[in-house]
């Protein structure tokens, strides 16, 4: 009998993480009761009744299992860690806040018993704001055209996974690379699950949308800070340029206009090519930078602790 691990990042979903958990466990027990399941929580550090909700589920049921951690490390980071402590021979990620519908998860598992080693839900366009998804489409069409990796458009945290992939994206060379990009630079192929999130689901903030954005244009840093140094060492020369023909300007007809300005240029030329250099040396460090894992665990429930060696 092939497992099934769902891997529910929390932080402060006291309000759902209960009623959430009921409906999951009641799906994994009558839509997909032909495989065994374990349903992981990693708890990102929550201030409010998260822990002891989960902990009391724990007591209920050896199939939930929790990790509690010392800081918020957010959704993907608190996911690959609880992908390290899982033994399915898939995983799910999802969140417990009624973004991710439950009801989902047998097409999931469908299509991945049809062979599908990865399967991304996607927003619908009935789900998504229209500006937002117009807004979106323009950033990875630029992210594209800069990186020369085409990205997902709608590509949420509401996936599955198969174990093989589950290696590779925890792997040390993979570990700290978002996942989704991980995908497009193996250049492996997915199946894509359209859904209509709850209306009762929080959108998310301007923060954490612009967190997603940013670190989906540094997780290609050579292409991205290539640009950057390149409209660097343009301006800079420009800039030069400007300078020494208003330094020439200024000698000729001394009394026109200010010494300041020409002295503006030449140093903000100069100021601008430095960065363009120091740009390239930061590209170079971290194409060689290899990042630990910066997880670290606080206490973990039901989970034996030779699955993993905790970071204290």
């Amino acid at each position: 009998m092939s497992k099934i691990s769902v891997i529910v990042p929390t932080h402060n979903n006291q309000d759902t993480v209960l009623s959430f958990a009921k409906e999951l466990i009641d799906a994994c027990e009558t839509k997909i009761s032909g495989h065994d399941y374990e349903i992981i929580f990693v708890d990102n550090n929550s201030s409010d009744q998260t822990k002891s909700y989960l902990a009391r589920l724990c007591e209920i049921t050896q199939k939930v299992k929790c990790v509690y951690t010392v800081a918020d490390y957010g959704f993907e980071l608190a996911a690959k860690y609880g992908m390290t402590i899982s033994d399915g021979d898939c995983v799910i990620t999802m969140k417990p806040d009624r973004s991710h519908p439950v009801a989902a998860i047998p097409k999931l598992v469908e299509l991945w018993e049809n062979g599908s080693k990865i399967i991304i839900g996607a927003k619908s366009k009935g789900g998504t704001n229209p500006i937002f998804n117009g807004l979106r489409n323009l950033y990875c069409n630029i992210l594209f055209s800069v990186t020369g990796t085409k990205t997902m458009k709608q590509f949420t945290d509401y996936c599955l996974y198969d174990k093989s992939f589950v290696k590779t994206v925890t792997s040390k060379a993979y570990k700290n690379i978002q996942i989704r990009s991980v995908i497009n630079t193996l250049g492996l192929s997915y199946m894509v699950l359209p859904f209509v999130p709850s209306k009762a689901a929080p959108q998310a903030s301007f923060s954490q949308k612009y967190d997603c954005a940013m670190a989906s244009m540094t997780t290609y840093p050579k292409g991205t800070i290539r640009i950057a140094s390149m409209l660097g060492f343009l301006c800079g020369a420009l800039s030069l340029i400007v300078g020494i023909v208003t330094l020439i300007m200024k000698l000729v007809m001394w009394n026109s206009f200010s010494a300041v300005l020409p002295v503006t240029f030449l140093l903000g030329g100069l100021l601008l090519i430095i960065s363009a250099i120091i740009a390239e040396y930061i590209s170079s460090i971290c194409q060689r930078f290899d990042a630990a894992t910066f997880v670290k665990e606080d206490e973990r429930i039901n989970v034996p602790n030779n699955d993993r060696k905790i970071n204290r």
